[in-house]
């Protein structure tokens, strides 16, 4: 049985329940029986489908990325919930993405869930920095470590943990995830663990959320909803 959402959390934001947030941005079931028309897959072909009335993630074996899925949201203060079950366990990384200080959009918020944890990072640096370390990837080189001067540098590319906390989602069931930005500072509660941030690149517009499936993982997503919360206190 899918779960019905009820948000009590009490922490660096003030989350009330979902009817005390602003206007309604996405309100998305999969209940259809093909993939909703602003949804955008990307990665390997047929990665995505709709099961039993749920979003459906399937990261192949040999696929070292994994398959990712994005839709449109056009605000800047967001609360953010839906529903994940590990299928099979893998890595589900959910993305906030947003306009990027050095020009265009890019990864803002991640929201990692893994099998035995949850965890907050956010992304800084520029495009630039990004495609020139995967470049270097590509080629088969081994990044070195970041040096002194590349972290004191805003442009250089780096993926920064800000909370990370222990939970269980290897049980093949429906948990509950709420995610809310209000200027820099980010609430993730994943089940009744919750984790908090104060970061330094969430405080613009926001453009799309994605939905990314890693380490031959399988997911489910379902029950997608976002609201402005500019209500907030």
């Amino acid at each position: 049985m899918k779960p019905h959402f009820f948000v009590v959390v009490a922490c660096i934001l003030s989350i009330a329940a979902a009817k005390d947030s602003g206007k309604l941005l996405l309100n998305e079931d999969f209940s259809g029986t093909s993939l909703p028309a602003k949804w955008q897959p990307g990665g390997r072909a047929k990665s995505f489908s709709i099961v039993d009335g749920a979003l459906q993630g399937v990261c192949a074996p040999d696929d070292s990325h994994g398959p990712a899925i994005s839709v449109p949201v056009d605000g800047r203060n967001l609360t953010i919930q839906f529903s994940v079950k590990l299928a099979k366990p893998g890595m589900v990384l959910f993305l906030v993405d947003g306009d990027s200080q050095f020009g265009g959009t890019a990864h803002l918020l991640r929201v990692s869930l893994g099998a035995k944890f949850a965890a907050l990072q956010q992304d800084r640096g520029s495009l630039e920095s990004k495609k020139a370390q995967a470049a270097e990837k590509a080629k088969g080189h081994k990044l070195a470590p970041p040096t002194k001067e590349q972290l004191a540098d805003p442009k250089f590319y780096r993926t920064e943990m800000l909370d990370r906390k222990p939970v269980s989602l290897a049980d093949g069931q429906w948990h509950r995830v709420l995610v809310e930005i209000r200027g820099n500072k980010a609430v993730a509660k994943v089940d009744d663990v919750v984790l908090q941030a104060t970061g330094t690149v969430f405080d613009v517009k926001k453009s799309r959320i994605v939905f990314l499936i890693g380490l031959a993982g399988t997911m489910q997503i379902d029950e997608v909803k976002v609201w402005e919360n500019d209500k907030r206190p």
